[in-house]
């Protein structure tokens, strides 16, 4: 699995997406490409989508390697590629359920803010924005999606002063709507997408569109400013 990336299998009108890079799951651009042809694969007409990472590991964030090489047309490469396939797994026209089967960090957690349902498993985990805490800018898309996701009594904890979580203080803080046991992870996304899977379109379509269309507009619309500062 980990030379691809990304895998799809389907249980009835389920598509669930594993993300296995063979270490921590990091967002490189061969990591954004790989995952925008998943969903472009499993296509609108799908029930609903669950998205899980390799087991101990959501994802790590974007590749520190390419951030750390210096090359910083590289870096606005990654950065651009991989914040336009998640703006584009947000505006996704059927439901996305996430299970983050472990670490969840920096854009890893950002990823995980763009699905609708958000599962964590249990366990010696850490869940949020790490990023002021090691001296890097937290990016407009990063605030903007957090204004959106997390309630106002964990916005500046969780952004500027880089507090990560364990799985049930991610629940708190609102980066996850369920933690489980990891064994059962699986199992729960399956039956939330399930459920979801039900909520018919155009009615599901147009009404997620109006309610995240203006996020994704306002991040794209600062991305290039992001990538300035990058």
């Amino acid at each position: 699995m980990s030379g691809t990336l990304a895998t799809i299998r389907h249980e009835a009108n389920i598509a669930i997406l594993s993300i296995d890079d063979g270490k921590a799951n990091v967002f490189s651009p061969a990591m954004a490409k790989r995952l925008q042809e998943c969903f472009d694969e499993v296509g609108p007409d799908v029930g609903a989508v669950v998205v899980m990472g390799r087991p101990g590991i959501f994802s790590a964030g974007f590749d520190l390697k390419t951030i750390n090489a210096g090359d910083s047309a590289a870096t606005a490469k990654m950065v651009s590629m991989t914040v336009r396939m998640a703006m584009d797994v947000m505006t996704f026209p059927r439901p996305v359920v996430g299970a983050a089967t472990g670490h969840c960090i920096a854009m890893g957690a950002l990823f995980m803010m763009t699905m609708d349902y958000r599962l964590g498993a249990l366990g010696n985990f850490k869940v949020g924005l790490n990023e002021v805490g090691d001296g890097l800018v937290l990016p407009i898309f990063a605030v903007e999606l957090a204004r959106y996701r997390l309630p106002t009594a964990s916005l500046i904890s969780s952004t500027q002063h880089a507090v990560l979580c364990d799985p049930e203080g991610a629940l708190k803080a609102g980066f996850l709507d369920e933690v489980v046991d990891a064994d059962s992870l699986l199992d729960t996304a399956l039956a939330r997408a399930k459920r979801l899977s039900t909520l018919p379109n155009p009615a599901y379509r147009l009404s997620k569109s109006n309610l995240v269309a203006p996020v994704r507009d306002r991040i794209l619309s600062t991305l290039e400013a992001d990538l300035d500062v990058s």
